[in-house]
């Protein structure tokens, strides 16, 4: 977390103090200030790199906006405004003071402790209502919106110190509205959360964010990263298997009727999950109800505030080291089956990172050795031929 060297006016709101930067936007913590002294803390969210090619200036944060500001749930983070100044566009929504998940997990991964087991059961539940929520939403004229999120994370998961549990980010959403980017076949998120048929630029509906909540589930009770690879062709092929293991193989004390929770929202098949996120949340409901009672949100508010903050948090997992997120995934078969005869994939990658070049059917970039015994078996047959014509 750096702070600003002094407060810095952005329209009518103040910017005191920058929390997150990623490869399309910063987060700031910022001050509203109104008639007969009326003050507000918010957080805004602005653009720090240019919009897709196509698309005009600050569209991507304007449909953000618009899509955020019509969902009004207690466990999805609100949006007040869309503001522009400065040149560039951006939106205003509520502050959450606590931390997200993926910092708590650092921060008792470097303590040496694990998250709670019931309160892992409990966020997650909180996480699928919201999500339940966002995919039951209908336009205008009563039709489904077809939210998706496709971005289900731990950065994605807001803790506060009220105990309050918000998903955050629908900044690359996906709705009925804007089924498709500019190119049509374009898919984006963060690649360890993401489910089997995301990462094949498939069409997604509500199962796809049922199976990266799982996962998410999934590191909350166990204390670490689900899939470590070494390239991103690997991770995408561990992902397409849909390998994971029963979360009490890893944690001890973890109950079997988490581990049947885990295993049917992580299916590799959608029609074997749940089928929606509210039934999901339903099930880790009914988990809590046979458990002893305890007061989530004043666990939560205990469980944050005996953490380092996050400038303090170290030690992050070594499969850190692959890129996170991309901006993009770009593929000419999008919606087709795998085969080794597609054309590949290209990743563009976020903060800087140089573009990786996959095949679609997650093949690695090895060398192909068939083509060097064919060439060796050529040269010695030319040699051999060579020889035979000069010794007659």
């Amino acid at each position: 977390m750096s702070m600003l060297v002094r407060p810095r006016p952005l329209g009518r709101y103040t910017l005191l103090q920058r929390l997150a930067t990623g490869g399309m936007a910063e987060v700031y913590l910022a001050k509203a200030v109104g008639a007969a002294g009326f003050q507000k803390i918010v957080a805004i969210k602005r653009l720090r790199t240019l919009d897709e090619p196509g698309t005009a200036p600050g569209s991507s944060l304007s449909e953000e906006a618009k899509l955020s500001v019509a969902l009004a749930h207690p466990n999805i983070v609100q949006t007040f405004d869309l503001g522009r100044a400065d040149g560039t566009e951006f939106i205003v929504m509520e502050h959450v003071e606590g931390y997200d998940a993926q910092h708590v997990l650092d921060a008792l991964r470097v303590d040496g402790s694990h998250f709670p087991i019931d309160l892992a059961a409990y966020v997650i539940a909180q996480v699928c209502r919201g999500l339940d929520y966002a995919h039951r939403r209908t336009d205008d004229a009563g039709r489904p919106a077809g939210i998706i999120h496709r971005d289900v994370s731990p950065q994605n998961i807001l803790l506060s110190f009220a105990g309050e549990v918000k998903i955050a980010d629908f900044g690359i959403a996906q709705t009925n509205a804007r089924r498709s980017d500019p190119e049509g076949q374009v898919i984006k998120g963060k690649y360890f959360y993401m489910s089997p048929e995301q990462t094949r630029a498939a069409r997604l509906d509500a199962r796809s964010d049922v199976f990266s909540a799982g996962v998410v589930l999934w590191e909350l009770l166990c204390g670490r990263r689900l899939h470590d690879a070494p390239d991103i062709p690997s991770l995408l092929q561990r992902i397409r298997r849909a390998e994971v293991p029963l979360p009490s193989a890893v944690r001890s004390g973890v109950p079997a009727a988490l581990d049947t929770i885990v295993a049917r929202a992580t299916r590799r098949r959608p029609e074997q999950r749940f089928q929606s996120a509210g039934a999901m949340a339903d099930a880790l409901d009914d988990y809590l109800d046979g458990r002893p009672p305890v007061h989530a949100p004043d666990a939560i508010g205990a469980l944050l505030g005996e953490l380092l903050a996050p400038a303090c948090a170290s030690a992050a997992p070594p499969s850190t080291r692959l890129p996170q997120t991309r901006d993009r995934v770009l593929t000419r078969a999008a919606f087709g089956p795998d085969s080794r005869n597609e054309p590949p994939l290209r990743y563009e990658l976020e903060d800087g990172e140089p573009t990786l070049v996959g095949a679609r059917g997650v093949a690695t970039s090895a060398i192909d050795y068939r083509w060097i015994w064919a060439l060796g078996a050529g040269a010695a047959l030319v040699c051999l031929v060579a020889w035979w014509l000069r010794g007659s």
